[in-house]
């Protein structure tokens, strides 16, 4: 260890050295610039801002988090399915790297339990948890380099939770599936959208899935787009769409 970073970790305070303690459980390294991990795990509405006027929170380290999964990602795609097409990578990228499966890499390493401030789960919202994930990758990238990243997200992401023939079979997108699955065999159908203004002061949406003008299920939400997934994956299980164009209600 060089003299300047003995004096560092001298002036490490009690909760600088616990939250290094955390990290040294979840990462498969001993992090060295722990300035960029507290960034990754700072809330906005901790309002915090450098000397420059510039916001300190996870933000713009998510962003950058997102694209380095998504590069480590698609080269473990090409690598393992040297057969498939563009497309066919495409679509096992998105089932790999879509919200629900960061928000839940996000839970099992508990990240928000090292969030700086203390919110209730709709203060954070439902997606924190990915986002944390997300962000904390991107501390990673500019704390150990590529390689770095690219050892955790197999760590945390494609050696443990990722079985290729499983995720083949697979739906990204019930909304895609039944709207594919639906032109393709010529069903008539579309999704009506509601505002759902008695459900206190929020602004909900209900959306009908009508399949052959008879409605098939509901979904609903505060955002329309969820709403339209919730209401499309509700029919899927009710209807059991096959191959061949026929449904198979239960």
């Amino acid at each position: 260890m060089n003299f300047l970073a003995k004096i560092l970790q001298l002036k490490q305070t009690p909760k600088h050295k616990n939250l290094q303690r955390q990290l040294e459980n979840i990462l498969p390294f001993k992090p060295q610039n722990l300035s960029l991990y507290q960034e990754a795990l700072t809330h906005k509405a901790k309002n915090l801002k450098d000397k420059n006027g510039h916001k300190i929170n996870f933000e713009r380290l998510e962003f950058l988090g997102d694209a380095i999964i998504e590069t480590v990602v698609s080269e473990f795609l090409y690598k393992e399915l040297p057969l498939a097409s563009e497309g066919e990578l495409t679509v096992m990228r998105s089932k790999i790297v879509n919200r629900q499966h960061l928000n839940e890499l996000g839970k099992t390493l508990n990240l928000t339990s090292l969030l700086n401030v203390k919110l209730t789960q709709k203060q954070m919202g439902h997606d924190i948890s990915g986002n944390l994930y997300e962000a904390l990758v991107g501390a990673i990238f500019l704390d150990k380099g590529y390689a770095g990243a690219k050892k955790f997200i197999y760590a945390s992401m494609i050696d443990s939770h990722i079985d290729l023939e499983k995720l083949d079979k697979k739906i990204s997108s019930y909304k895609s599936h039944m709207i594919e699955w639906a032109q393709k065999n010529h069903h008539p159908f579309e999704f009506v959208a509601h505002n759902d203004t008695n459900k206190g002061k929020n602004n909900y949406f209900k959306v009908n899935f009508v399949l052959n003008d008879k409605k098939i299920s509901q979904g609903r939400s505060s955002s329309k787009k969820k709403a339209e997934e919730i209401a499309a994956r509700r029919a899927y299980y009710i209807i059991q769409p096959d191959k061949n164009g026929q449904t198979q209600k239960n």
